[in-house]
């Protein structure tokens, strides 16, 4: 959807950017850094003896993938960005910060580059209480249904530490309990944003490959709108009452009505 009204004279994106009081760098579509305003340079300052850089100019041409402590999975999620994505960085081992990256494309859909927001940017030792506070919150429940059923409940925000975490431990369960079926349960969800489904689809893919068939239930009305332009091949259920069912006629089981 392209905007409406016009600028007014003289104002033009680049001094919109350069005033912004935010940490604002913009990359090309090879991901490699263009241009930072301001207020990028002066909060990126400090970590360059981390880098072992002398001047801020260093850091034009270097990688998105400089700012990601797990660069290959950053490259993944970039290549496939198609909105808005949040998510939490460690810059060196001082510093974090939320990054918000933004593709920009024409309207035709060709890939320009990335707009990238470094927010709430702080020192490491005073974020990694709140880290551990966060993990512990956010930790993954796996529920036996019955034999050879698992069920996972999805809450909260999703990041490259929390996504990778959720696959590992959802896999080793998976594996252990010899589970046909995984029931992915993202009833506490408003909204599936491009993390949740990014993960989701990557746990998925990884089920189908041991023979797990993963099953995406509470989806609301407002998920399923959400998917419909999606590439998701997925099999999912208003309610977990309806997965059980389709698990059952798989069986060859039938439910018989109480006398």
């Amino acid at each position: 959807m392209n905007g409406i009204g016009r600028l007014p004279q003289k104002l033009n994106g680049h001094l919109i950017l350069e005033n912004i009081q935010e940490t604002m760098i913009i990359a090309d579509k090879d991901y490699r850094v263009q241009w930072m305003n301001a207020r990028a340079i002066e909060t990126l300052q400090p970590v360059l003896p981390i880098y072992q850089l002398s001047r801020i100019e260093e850091l034009i041409g270097k990688h998105m993938d400089f700012f990601h402590s797990n660069s290959e999975e950053a490259e993944k999620l970039l290549t496939s960005l198609h909105t808005t994505y949040r998510t939490r960085i460690t810059i060196g081992t001082q510093y974090v910060a939320e990054a918000v990256t933004h593709p920009i494309d024409t309207k035709d859909g060709e890939r320009y580059g990335y707009l990238l927001m470094l927010l709430d940017f702080t020192d490491q030792a005073e974020a990694e209480l709140e880290k551990e506070r966060l993990i512990e919150d956010l930790s993954t429940p796996l529920l036996k249904i019955w034999d050879e059923v698992l069920a996972v409940p999805i809450t909260g925000k999703m990041d490259i530490e929390r996504g990778k975490k959720l696959t590992e431990t959802v896999l080793e369960a998976v594996v252990k309990e010899q589970a046909r079926y995984l029931l992915i349960d993202l009833s506490s969800l408003h909204s599936l944003d491009e993390e949740h489904g990014y993960y989701i689809n990557t746990l998925h893919d990884a089920l189908r490959l041991i023979g797990t068939t993963c099953l995406i239930v509470g989806l609301s009305s407002k998920m399923a709108l959400s998917l419909v332009d999606s590439q998701f091949n997925w099999r999912t259920f208003s309610t977990v009452q309806q997965s059980i069912s389709y698990i059952l006629e798989k069986k060859n089981y039938r439910i018989a009505p109480i006398s």
